[in-house]
C-alpha cells in the first residue's frame, strides 16, 4: 500500500491536510472519505486499509479547522466552505484517477457535507454513501437552544457554547470514546455557536434539495444513535430522487457504526454495495 500526504490550497488561501492510500497495481475505483465534526481523517485509517486491500484507492481530507488543516479550530463562517473545500479535493482526486469511478463516503457532519456536495456537483460521482447523517440536525437540540444560538450568532459567533462530553454515544466499545477524548487532533471543547447554526442551516438545505439527487445512494445509521437522530437518514432515503437507493439501519449500533464492535460487518456491507455498482 502506497501512502501519500498532499497539501490542498483552498480558494481563501488555507492549507488543508489530505492523505491517500493506494493499492498495488491499478485501482478498481476511488473512494473519498469525508469525516465528521470535531474529528479528523486519521480516525478512518482502518477504513482506508480495508478498502485498499480490496483494490480501491482511498482519499481523505481534514476539514478546515480540523485535524492537521489550517483554520480556527472547529469553526466555519459558512457551511458552504466545507462543501467547496470538498469540491477542490474531489477535483484533485479526479485528476489523479482519470477515467475511474469515484464514490464518496461521508460520516455524520461529513455525510451532510457529502450530501450537499453531491446535490451541487453530481457530475462524475458514481455513488454516495452516508452514515449517521444529521439531516434532521435540529431534532437533536431543544428549540430554546436553537433560538438562543441564533441570537448569539449575531454577537459572539466563535464562542464555544454546547458541551457534549459523553463519548459513549460514539460506540459500545469504550476504547473508542477514550481514544477520541485523548486524541490531540480531535476537538473536545463545546461546539462554537456559528458552526451549530450553520449545521442546522445546511440540514435545511439538504432536506430541500435531496429530491434532486439521482445517483446511487446508500444510507446507513445506527438505530441506537443518541447523538444524531436516525430520522434524518430515514428522511434522506425517502426523499432522495434516486431510483437506486438503499437504507440500512443497524439495531443496537450507536453513532460511529464504522467504529462499533461490528465495524467489519458494516464495512463488508459497504464493500458489497460498491461491488454491485462498479459496473
Amino acid at each position: 500500500m502506497a501512502h501519500q500526504t498532499t497539501p490542498l490550497r483552498t480558494s481563501d488561501n488555507l492549507t488543508l491536510h489530505t492523505e491517500s492510500w493506494l493499492p498495488e497495481g491499478d485501482p478498481r475505483a476511488a473512494i473519498v472519505v469525508v469525516h465528521g465534526y470535531g474529528e479528523h481523517l486519521g480516525r478512518y485509517r482502518h477504513v482506508a486499509d480495508y478498502f485498499v486491500k480490496q483494490g480501491y484507492a482511498v482519499y481523505a481530507l481534514d476539514h478546515r479547522g480540523h485535524g492537521q488543516s489550517e483554520g480556527l479550530r472547529a469553526y466555519v463562517h459558512s457551511f458552504d466552505q466545507f462543501v467547496e473545500d470538498l469540491h477542490v479535493h474531489v477535483e484533485q482526486v479526479k485528476s489523479a484517477q482519470p477515467g475511474r469511478k469515484l464514490f464518496i463516503l461521508g460520516h455524520s457532519m461529513g455525510a451532510l457535507i457529502s450530501l450537499l456536495y453531491c446535490i451541487r456537483y453530481p457530475d462524475g460521482i458514481a455513488g454516495l454513501i452516508i452514515s449517521g447523517a444529521p439531516v434532521n440536525a435540529d431534532a437533536n437540540v431543544p428549540g430554546y437552544l436553537i433560538t438562543l444560538g441564533t441570537v448569539l450568532n449575531q454577537i459572539v459567533p466563535k464562542l464555544p457554547f454546547l458541551k457534549g462530553d459523553d463519548y459513549s454515544v460514539l460506540s459500545r466499545d469504550p476504547e473508542v470514546g477514550r481514544a477520541f477524548e485523548t486524541d490531540p487532533l480531535t476537538w473536545t471543547q463545546p461546539m462554537r455557536i456559528r458552526l451549530g447554526v450553520e449545521i442546522n442551516r445546511a440540514a435545511g438545505q439538504a432536506r430541500a434539495g435531496v429530491s434532486t439527487l439521482t445517483m446511487p445512494l446508500l444510507v446507513m445509521h445506527g438505530a441506537a444513535d443518541a447523538y444524531v437522530n436516525p430520522s434524518g437518514s430515514q428522511l434522506a432515503y425517502e426523499r432522495a430522487g434516486s431510483s437506486d437507493k438503499t437504507l440500512k439501519v443497524y439495531p443496537n449500533l450507536r453513532h460511529e457504526i464504522m467504529n462499533e464492535p461490528e465495524k467489519y460487518e458494516v464495512l463488508a456491507d459497504i464493500a458489497a454495495w460498491l461491488e454491485a455498482h462498479l459496473g
